[in-house]
């Protein structure tokens, strides 16, 4: 059994406040990978300092990407088989445009925007006691700043930052079209790494520009909301399974 390390999914409209997260245990759902959630708040007990990590055979495995290169060679998960080498190359680049520019632009969102900081803070943080839910959130909220800052895009006004993501979310949209998944009639790990990024623009009760300009595009909604009924799905699918077999 597959143990899956997650932060709990403490706001609301959103699986996982991680994209990350979101995406890994979306991925282990579609791919019918028997596993154990555990919730974990503090991510330096994983093996890159950071969420989600799994314990295979009593290894810990961290980062999304290379578990599941992990699990591919492992155990022969493989949510783009079939497809062939330009989309494979083609689902690589709209990976590396969720998780390497619009995560950014999402982060900024969330912990930047004073008009969201309150909603995230009493999301993320409200269950602390004093003093530790005042002290850890500002040294949190610091420390992202900071990285968003060092990254780059933090080095820009909050104009600039969502007239970025807007443009991202666009180019989505046109590469999506009217078709139901991303390549052909099954969702593959592009949808997968989509599906975990625009739930968590769309999902939570957050305002923004970089929200309005994912709700402006009717597909991307419409395949949101497909993955997210796919995965509850395989979630029920695999509660019936669990209970047959007991």
């Amino acid at each position: 059994m597959i143990r899956l390390y997650i932060f709990p999914a403490s706001l609301k409209g959103t699986p996982n406040p991680s994209q990350f997260c979101a995406k890994l245990e979306t991925a282990l759902r579609l791919a019918g990978v028997p596993h154990e959630v555990c919730y974990e708040m503090d991510p330096s007990n994983g093996p890159k300092g950071k969420l989600p990590f799994i314990e295979m055979e009593g290894e810990r495995i961290g980062d999304s990407t290379l578990i599941l290169y992990r699990l591919k060679d492992k155990l022969g998960v493989d949510l783009d088989r079939g497809l062939d080498e330009t989309e494979k190359a083609q689902s690589h680049m709209i990976q590396r445009l969720v998780e390497e520019r619009l995560y950014w632009a999402i982060a900024h969102s969330r912990w930047a925007d004073e008009a969201n900081w309150p909603a995230v803070r009493r999301a993320l943080f409200g269950g602390m006691r004093f003093p530790l839910s005042v002290i850890v959130p500002r040294s949190a909220r610091k420390g992202v700043r900071a990285t968003l800052h060092a990254q780059g895009i933090g080095r820009h006004n909050a104009e600039e930052i969502y007239a970025l993501g807007a443009r991202d979310l666009s180019a989505l949209s046109i590469l999506l079209g009217e078709k139901d998944f991303f390549f052909g009639d099954k969702p593959t790990l592009a949808d997968v790494s989509v599906f975990a990024c625009l739930i968590n623009i769309v999902g939570p009760d957050l305002t923004s520009p970089l929200k309005e300009a994912a709700l402006g595009h009717d597909n991307l909604v419409r395949h949101t909301e497909r993955m997210g009924e796919l995965r509850a799905a395989k979630r029920q699918r695999r509660k019936i399974e669990l209970t047959l077999a007991a």
